[in-house]
């Protein structure tokens, strides 16, 4: 069980004072601003001069983190969505002390690894006969990195060198590399000032109803986007090297693609003879109550990227899964794949990937995930329905997206700043979770439990979020 753990000292009253900057452009102004005193990291996706007042989360247990000064959470997000199986899970744990006794690394350029094998073999059991290699990565950035090149290479390789445009969504992410950022359509204007950003990008909008909001996508409206898509293919024939999607689009929003949609991508793919990659970084292992989320629509991809919680992300690892065609195409022409990190297939960071999915494979659990979920939603539902703030739930399985507003009948999306007041708020009262904030488009926020959850801890969730909220 977790403990209370003690405060951390204060910094010594000796500590020195910011010093004061001169207004810019004087003569005495420094040539850059000064670094905060003290704290020596720059967290990702911050504002670099923020970090002290961040929680320093100390322990964990279950689906619980402690911070240093002994307050418990409700990991609502798990970790990042990919601590998937919880905190000191004693499967993995014990797989990964046994790895680091074995052999703790292994060169994956000139040398193999009965573990790292043992792994790949067990990816590619879990996956359609049509992905025939596993290629190692890190990370899911590098992952989806990775497809890009693997796209781009086998038309070259297949005598079809025009053929480098890469279709993406609009509200899609796809990572931080500067592939994977460049492919990544949600953060585009930010993306923007890192520039020149890797060419060769279309970004299709997102399926969504026709104010530009979420919408529940059938009959005539479904027709409607599928009739965009096919146009997408209609006007890049002939450059179009394939497609990369999220099968639910997750930073953007927590919005699910219907299953009408991802088939009709895999038929214009085989007619036009483009690749379709699928981003199941956050969707992949067991997440959405499918070992992966294509599943729930039969349409199975060309590439599958993976990472998060391929090992409950007890350590960096990531896979690019990719089909017989792609690798005959490498194997006719003698090629290689110019792509390599050091780590890629750690043998310790494999042997915490099968315990994650032997896990995983346990009877009921995969459908416990389904049930989870929808319980989760539906008492969020049921708590949150006379809040004026409330707009609705999305997602599968235990991937899901509280959407919220300012105002209900017009749909407008909540003030950033009031967002960033509901988050703290819910941290304050013990539950972590992620905003969600897609200009235009939604705000809110998303919980990722960890798949362990219990129906009492869900309830809980649900209570403070509902208290939180002003809701009953």
């Amino acid at each position: 069980m977790l403990t209370p753990a003690p405060a951390p000292a204060s910094a010594p009253e000796s500590a020195p004072a910011p010093a004061s900057v001169p207004a810019p452009g004087s003569a005495a102004a420094p040539a850059a601003p000064l670094p905060p005193p003290g704290y020596p990291i720059v967290h990702p996706l911050k504002d670099v001069r923020l970090g002290e007042a961040f929680p320093s989360f100390a322990a964990g247990e279950g689906i619980y983190v402690q911070d240093t000064n002994g307050k418990t959470y409700i990991d609502g997000i798990s970790g990042l969505w990919n601590v998937s199986l919880g905190y000191r899970h004693p499967g993995i744990r014990q797989a990964i002390v046994d790895q680091l006794d074995r052999l703790p690394y292994v060169n994956p350029v000139d040398g193999a690894n009965p573990t790292t094998l043992a792994f790949a073999e067990t990816l590619l059991r879990l996956t359609p006969p049509a992905l025939a290699k596993v290629a190692y990565t890190c990370t899911g950035s590098e992952s989806v990195e990775l497809a890009i090149k693997l796209i781009r290479k086998f038309h070259q390789l297949s005598g079809r060198p025009e053929r480098t445009l890469i279709a993406v969504l609009d509200k899609s992410y796809h990572g931080t590399y500067y592939g994977s950022m460049s492919a990544s359509g949600i953060d585009q204007e930010i993306s923007e000032s890192y520039g020149p950003r890797v060419p060769g990008f279309r970004f299709h909008p997102v399926p969504l109803g026709d104010d530009g909001k979420p919408a529940v996508l059938e009959g005539e409206l479904l027709e409607r986007r599928l009739a965009e898509l096919e146009r997408l293919f209609e006007e890049e024939e002939g450059r179009l090297g394939g497609i990369i999607l999220e099968p639910i689009i997750g930073s953007g929003g927590i919005l699910p693609l219907p299953d009408r949609y991802l088939r009709r991508v895999r038929e214009l793919c085989d007619r036009s003879g483009a690749l379709l990659a699928f981003d199941e970084v956050a969707t992949g292992m067991g997440r959405t109550g499918r070992m992966f989320a294509f599943e729930h629509s039969g349409a199975a991809p060309d590439i599958l990227c993976l990472s998060k919680g391929i090992n409950s992300g007890y350590l960096p690892l990531g896979a690019t899964l990719f089909s017989d065609a792609i690798y005959q195409a490498f194997a006719r022409a003698g090629s290689h794949i110019e792509h390599l990190s050091t780590q890629n297939g750690n043998p310790i960071a494999c042997a915490a990937g099968l315990a994650t999915v032997e896990a995983l494979e346990r009877p009921g659990l995969l459908a416990e995930v389904t049930r989870k979920g929808e319980l989760l939603r539906r008492l969020l539902e049921e708590a949150l329905a006379a809040n004026p703030m409330f707009l609705e739930t999305r997602g599968k399985g235990l991937m899901i997206g509280v959407a919220l507003t300012s105002d209900r009948s017009a749909r407008a999306l909540l003030d950033p700043d009031r967002l960033r007041e509901v988050v703290a708020r819910l941290r304050q009262r013990g539950l972590l979770v992620y905003p969600i904030h897609t200009p235009g488009v939604t705000t809110g926020f998303h919980l990722f439990p960890p798949l362990i959850i219990e129906d009492g801890e869900i309830r809980k969730i649900v209570q403070i979020v509902a208290r939180s909220l002003g809701g009953r």
